[in-house]
């Protein structure tokens, strides 16, 4: 949870730097940090030292943070803009499909050696050094690095979180996200302790548990055939399907395996749908200096609300008991449908609603004057704050 602060700072200097160098040089890091915790445990075993293995976490936790929002800004450039939506949701993919493999890999690894799960960390660090050094260079500008003053920073901050006021849409969204995810990590307490009283099997915990990831997985790929008049009210039917899940749940009184696992599913599928249609309209409408810090800004929220899921859902157990305690979670969300059904539709960016902008991206090439001024590019020579700004650049 501490390292949720260092989200928004990341997202100013990630947006100031080339992101592409920003992701290698953490890599590197994170690499080394797991492979002296490699080191230690095979010379020590069980003897290591807690406080280095906390210092070493905290560290390859906070170079994450640097590579997740350098990716997100690489990503953002690299995109085909009339393939957003695919590409997007191979993200997504991607990333259900790391943590549905980490997830069984990770505790038959360490019942073999303490440290092979940590090996197999650095392993993969040495490949996304190699595959990184291996990327095609996109828009990496060549500048001398300026110094940057903590006024800047604030600054810079401060711009993130008034884009995010300016866009009703955007602010509505993250701050529905991060109570969502805090809902649900209160609701996989509530399930873990209905599962002790009811000294649930292994297996069936693994299920309900894994229904999640399943729903997350589906959900990717099912992203891609949603119509995009149905993604743009996306956000109202997430919010609706969850209330409806918890309603399950709740008439059940929590102790049915079967709605828990169907109710986790939903969960899973719709949250990433939503992923999908939310990461695609920030790459429509945030510009590339700006991506990281709002990228910053919700992961920091969504961070913070999982932290506070267990402790929120931990007193309303002790206080009320499991199933007045899956009767509160259902009311949060259904106020957060009510939100959300208030909430107007994802709105065309401007490139969607220029047609010379769509021809262009077709390959059908209008004329420098079908296109609006605002997207027709500044003569090679004009002064461009991003490239002045560059840092990490060669």
């Amino acid at each position: 949870a501490p390292s949720m602060l260092v989200y928004v700072p990341a997202g100013v200097l990630v947006d100031r730097w080339n992101p592409r160098r920003v992701m290698l040089v953490s890599e590197l890091l994170r690499g080394l940090a797991i492979a002296s915790v490699v080191i230690a445990l095979t010379i020590f075993r069980t003897h290591v030292n807690i406080w280095f293995l906390i210092v070493a976490m905290v560290a390859e936790e906070i170079l994450e943070i640097f590579s997740t929002l350098a990716d997100r800004r690489y990503l953002n450039r690299v995109m085909e803009r009339d393939k957003i939506v695919s590409q997007q949701a191979s993200v997504e993919v991607r990333a259900h499909a790391a943590v549905l493999a980490g997830r069984p890999v990770g505790p038959f690894l360490f019942s073999i050696e303490p440290f092979l799960p940590f090996l197999a960390d650095a392993v993969s660090f040495i490949a996304s050094v190699i595959s990184l050094l291996l990327l095609r260079r996109v828009d990496e500008p060549q500048g001398e690095v300026n110094k940057l003053v903590p006024r800047q920073v604030i600054g810079d901050v401060g711009q993130g979180f008034r884009w995010l006021k300016n866009d009703r849409r955007a602010s509505v969204t993250i701050l529905l996200m991060a109570i969502t995810s805090m809902v649900a990590q209160a609701l996989i307490l509530m399930f873990l302790v209905e599962a002790h009283a009811k000294q649930l099997s292994t297996i069936e915990i693994g299920v309900v548990l894994a229904a999640s990831g399943a729903g997350g997985a589906v959900g990717s790929f099912c992203s891609r055939i949603v119509p995009a008049a149905v993604r743009s009210f996306w956000l109202s039917i997430q919010m609706v399907a969850w209330s409806v899940a918890l309603a399950f749940i709740a008439l059940a009184g929590g102790r049915s395996v079967y709605w828990s696992a169907v109710a986790m599913f939903i969960l899973g599928l719709t949250g990433a749908i939503g992923n999908v249609e939310f990461g695609t309209y920030l790459v429509r409408n945030v510009a590339d200096d700006m991506i990281a810090k709002i990228a910053g800004i919700g992961q920091m929220l969504a961070i913070g609300a999982c932290a506070l899921g267990p402790v929120l859902g931990g007193y309303a157990i002790q206080q009320f008991g499991v199933q007045s305690a899956m009767w509160i979670l259902l009311s949060i969300v259904t106020m957060l449908a009510f939100v959300a059904l208030i909430t107007p539709p994802s709105p065309r960016s401007a490139v969607q609603r220029s047609p010379a902008i769509r021809q262009l991206l077709r390959g059908r090439g209008p004329g420098p004057r079908d296109i609006p001024a605002a997207f027709q590019l500044a003569p090679a020579n004009a002064p461009s704050a991003t490239r002045d700004r560059a840092l990490f650049d060669a």
